[in-house]
């Protein structure tokens, strides 16, 4: 019997390169808010050439990590208190429907790999393992529920979402410490009542999850006492 011939990996492009990795730069901080990219200096420090560069600039400016200046070149986007909170937003509102979907769609196999996911963020959050796993480990577990609601477009929407938060997170990690008993609380809540396929628990899990991550980065500012917006936000599903 003739051996079945694995597919061979695609190779990155150089523009992807670019991409991946000027985009690093700015989600971990290297690349600060607020000023302007050198392209002689990025592409020495990086090792990438002018069209790369450029293509990859306008990939990022696309995803709203950059802005186009005029005659000054690119610009990496500051964060104001108003897009951290209309991120979170929609985050609440994408994320509940997401899990939702996921409880009711979700296989056996689908959920062991979730478990998998949850486990792997409790064991960066109990080690001394740098911000930027905890938050990949973080990124991929939510990204995983998205794939269980297996539609392309909420997936799409959350994948750039989760993306942007990511920078939010390296930076609120370098400042304060894990708690790593909330995120094992949540998680676990979470990929229990997909397992258990209990769309309501499941919605209510990841609002919770979410809502914490809101309140360690904008603290209590944008809470009233009640949660009274969130509520009228994310109405109880029929």
């Amino acid at each position: 019997m003739a051996k079945i011939k694995e597919p061979t990996p695609r190779k990155r492009t150089l523009t992807e390169k670019a991409y991946e990795v000027i985009k690093s730069g700015i989600l971990r901080g290297e690349i600060g808010e607020g000023s302007f990219l050198s392209e002689g200096e990025v592409r020495r420090k990086y090792g990438i050439g002018r069209t790369p560069f450029r293509e990859a600039c306008n990939r990022l400016h696309h995803e709203q990590l950059l802005e186009v200046v005029p005659r000054r070149g690119y610009l990496v986007s500051e964060i104001s208190f108003r897009s951290v909170r209309e991120m979170f937003e929609v985050r609440l509102i994408l994320e509940g429907v997401i899990a939702e979907l996921a409880a009711v769609r979700a296989t056996a196999k689908d959920g062991e790999e979730l478990e998998r996911l949850a486990r792997r963020t409790w064991s960066f959050t109990a080690s001394k393992n740098s911000p930027e796993e905890l938050v990949k480990a973080n990124t991929e577990f939510h990204l995983c529920v998205a794939r269980m609601a297996q539609n392309r477009e909420l997936l799409r929407l959350v994948t750039g979402i989760l993306e942007r938060t990511e920078r939010l997170s390296y930076l609120e990690l370098r400042s304060t410490p894990v708690k790593k008993a909330d995120i094992r609380c949540l998680h676990k809540s979470i990929a229990e009542a997909i397992r258990k396929k209990d769309p309501v628990a499941a919605r209510e899990a990841m609002i919770g999850d979410i809502a914490q991550g809101q309140l360690d980065i904008l603290g209590a500012r944008d809470w009233s006492p009640d949660h009274k917006w969130l509520h009228m936000a994310l109405p109880n599903p029929s």
